[in-house]
């Protein structure tokens, strides 16, 4: 049996449930939520991709720079940094000063290392949070290499020495063999 939509409704069928009406606050609450959660995403892909793209920047510049690969570091500063990164300087390098930038996003920080040396020159750079190299790339600090050169001078002293005395020996050997020679003459 079919009914169609006009027939009376009999005492038997049941009336539809009326639908409950959500609340006011709990809807404010939900788009509260909502907004909340949109704005931490927000935040975690601001904080991505300016990072991305200021690597994405640098790592164009050091292919335009050619057989060299060195990037200014003013060019660096002035036009490819996106967002707003904090910036640390390590100048404890003898050689290259390491900059990390750091861009922080809610859930995770993204990060941006690299070499610059004496002449302004951004020599390598990588994603790394923290690590001794750079792209592979060691630094020497001031310290290592004060004790390196300090070692290198004593060494070059110490042979120095050896060779005075070597010399000062060979002389004395033929000094002796010149008197001997001398003394065997005269008999």
């Amino acid at each position: 049996m079919s009914s169609t939509p006009d027939a009376p409704e009999t005492p038997d069928s049941k009336p539809a449930p009326a639908k409950k009406k959500v609340s006011t606050q709990r809807r404010i609450i939900s788009w509260v939520f909502i907004l909340i959660l949109l704005g931490v995403v927000l935040l975690e892909w601001r904080a991505k991709t300016s990072q991305a793209k200021t690597f994405d920047n640098l790592d164009a510049a050091r292919e335009a720079a050619g057989r060299s690969g060195e990037v200014p570091f003013e060019d660096f500063q002035a036009s490819m940094i996106q967002g707003s990164p904090s910036e640390e300087l390590d100048e404890s390098g003898a050689i290259l000063k390491l900059y990390h930038y750091r861009w922080g996003g809610v859930f995770k920080t993204y990060h941006l290392r690299m070499l610059v040396d004496n002449d302004g020159q951004v020599i390598v750079f990588d994603t790394a949070a923290e690590g001794s190299s750079v792209s592979g790339m060691p630094r020497i600090s001031k310290e290592r290499m004060d004790a390196f050169v300090k070692g290198q001078k004593e060494y070059v002293k110490q042979k120095a020495a050896e060779s005075a005395e070597a010399k000062a020996s060979r002389d004395k050997q033929a000094a002796e063999e010149a008197a001997a020679a001398e003394t065997k003459s005269e008999n």
